[in-house]
């Protein structure tokens, strides 16, 4: 994500941005980075960008850079719509504008925005805090414990991608089946409860929609075990939790079931499959290799008086560093521990370093490109 992607992911309300010197790498990043995922806001905002004008500026934009910037959100799922309008309805669309009273051209981009149940909290005041200002974004439990049947079924498929934080989720959601139960136990007895617990048991979360996403991902886990999907560190947890349930059924005295002893043979002849690769790799690749030809460049002409052209690439290193760190943030995925995403993330560097020593090896002449 380059510096301008930062600043409009960051915009709360109309805004205006200037794409001057932008060719298609540039416009192709910056529409993957700042639109490729929804706003969390509540109500539209348009952000518009100045792709053109007058011949006072046309020097710093190409003739064809409003093509290129559409073609850019067009390939992150944006659609071109001329009647596209400050309003909920016009998410996920863009329309291209020659102002001539200002004399500039404008692509003005109308965000999609995280709906109510993936988004800011649904539904009568509870949209903002008691001091008026918009309510926070809904944390992934929240998100999990609202969204519809059909979202969950997506949520599990692109968000919860291993068997650790499926797992991990189905534990959340057990837990507070248990709890629920155990306060509808004492509202049947007529026994007093807490203020805590009347907030869950009152919650407009039912328990049923719980117990139906507890079934889903239960049966979700026992098809990546079938299927061989998990990695040697989960392949490890899950035989040890299995091999603990034996032994305190050996430990009882009882005969072990077969299904049990049917699931350890599972699981310790599957092959492990390797982590997930970073969903920003690329990004997170490219932004380090250049922070790093930066540096050296920044060493070489230390108490020297280095070129305009290297002055002005030294200058960019803090924005590639913001990319580098805010694509890292959004790599990491819901439920996943640090040290799980830290190897993932170690493991994308590496890649990156290999590649840049393979390109040594093979490559001929010419000094190194811009980023």
């Amino acid at each position: 994500m380059s510096g301008m992607a930062g600043k409009v992911r960051r915009a709360n309300a109309s805004d205006e941005f200037d794409l001057a010197n932008y060719d298609q790498a540039k416009c192709d990043e910056l529409a993957r980075g700042a639109f490729s995922e929804a706003f969390m806001l509540k109500d539209m905002v348009r952000i518009s960008f100045v792709v053109g004008g007058g011949k006072l500026v046309r020097q710093k934009y190409t003739d064809d850079l409003p093509k290129l910037f559409m073609n850019s959100l067009s390939a992150v799922g944006y659609i071109n719509d001329d009647s596209a309008a400050v309003e909920v309805g016009s998410g996920g669309k863009y329309k291209y504008q020659h102002d001539t009273g200002k004399n500039l051209k404008f692509v003005h981009v109308f965000p999609n925005l995280a709906p109510p149940e993936t988004g800011a909290a649904a539904g009568g005041n509870e949209d903002e805090d008691d001091d008026g200002q918009p309510a926070m974004p809904l944390s992934p439990e929240e998100r999990i414990l609202r969204c519809g049947a059909e979202q969950f079924g997506r949520i599990c498929s692109e968000a919860l991608q291993t068997y650790s934080q499926k797992k991990t989720v189905l534990d959340m959601l057990k837990e507070r089946i248990v709890k629920w139960n155990a306060i509808d136990e004492k509202v049947r007895n007529s026994q007093k409860t807490s203020p805590e617990e009347d907030e869950l048991y009152e919650s407009d979360i039912g328990i049923d929609e719980i117990q139906e996403k507890e079934k889903v991902l239960t049966t979700k886990l026992q098809d990546m075990v079938e299927g061989g999907r998990l990695t040697a560190r989960e392949q490890k947890a899950l035989l040890t939790t299995l091999e603990g349930k034996l032994e305190q059924v050996e430990k009882a005295g009882k005969r072990a079931p077969q299904k049990l002893l049917d699931m350890i043979k599972q699981v310790k002849d599957l092959s492990p499959v390797g982590l997930p690769p970073l969903k920003y790799a690329d990004e997170i690749k490219k932004h380090h290799k250049r922070i790093g030809e930066l540096a050296k460049l920044e060493a070489s002409v230390k108490g020297k008086l280095g070129t305009i052209e290297q002055m002005k690439a030294i200058g960019e290193k803090p924005e590639h560093e913001e990319a580098l760190s805010v694509y890292t943030l959004r790599s990491k995925a819901w439920f996943e521990d640090e040290e799980v995403f830290q190897q993932r993330l170690e493991a994308c560097l590496r890649s990156a370093a290999a590649a840049g020593a393979g390109a040594k090896k093979g490559g001929g002449g010419g000094g190194s490109g811009g980023g």
